[in-house]
């Protein structure tokens, strides 16, 4: 199942430090978002992360760099979606230059995961779907309507939102493909123990973490 760290919007210091001991303990994908980051901001971010973990990192902004240092793919926003024939010639080269590139995008509400779509994402984001404090669902998201679109969207869908280490078992048993984990992690005094918390709630139910 899906173990997804997203960076926090504003960088906290040592970020890049906790991101790098994350990959070393087992994280497969981080999704870079800093909405308020340059092109050069963001290239000197990826440059802090060891270069044999690029192929781990999702990029939300500045695609171009997904090419330059080999990332793991790319996430669309509402506003790249929305961008028509400006953003079509971006998507190109992508396609040109990495075939393989992982895209994803998100959703607000769960009854959007039945939309059907005119470009291919290898999953999608959901949220915000759980209550920060118990970790159950928050208002408004059921387990039964999770676990039918689990199984009949005909999407990969990754819980995002709200998600702490007692949502990991809810995930589970609602056929969500992983969770996507924010501030349960960055909020935290310990970035990295609360990840390795996460790690042993995985472990703990026989989960091989993607």
């Amino acid at each position: 199942m899906k173990l997804i760290v997203i960076t926090p919007s504003r960088t906290i210091q040592d970020e890049p430090d906790y991101v790098t001991k994350m990959f070393e303990s087992g994280l497969m994908t981080l999704h870079l978002r800093k909405p308020r980051y340059s092109t050069n901001q963001m290239a000197e971010y990826i440059k802090e992360i060891p270069e044999h973990f690029h192929d781990r990192i999702v990029i939300h902004s500045h695609h171009r760099l997904a090419i330059k240092f080999n990332l793991k793919g790319i996430h669309y926003t509402s506003t790249h979606l929305k961008g028509g024939w400006q953003y079509w010639w971006i998507r190109q080269r992508l396609k040109l230059k990495l075939g393989k590139l992982v895209k994803t995008r998100s959703y607000r509400q769960l009854a959007q995961v039945y939309n059907k779509e005119n470009l291919h994402f290898d999953y999608y984001l959901t949220g915000t779907m759980f209550n920060s404090l118990t970790g159950g669902f928050y208002s408004g998201y059921y387990a039964e309507s999770v676990e039918a679109a689990a199984k009949n969207a005909g999407k990969v869908i990754v819980g995002r939102g709200g998600a702490n280490d007692k949502s990991v078992l809810l995930a589970k048993q609602t056929g969500l493909a992983g969770l996507v984990f924010n501030s349960y992690i960055w909020a935290s005094e310990s970035p990295y123990q609360q990840f390795l918390k996460l790690v042993n709630s995985y472990k703990e139910l026989g989960l091989t973490i993607e």
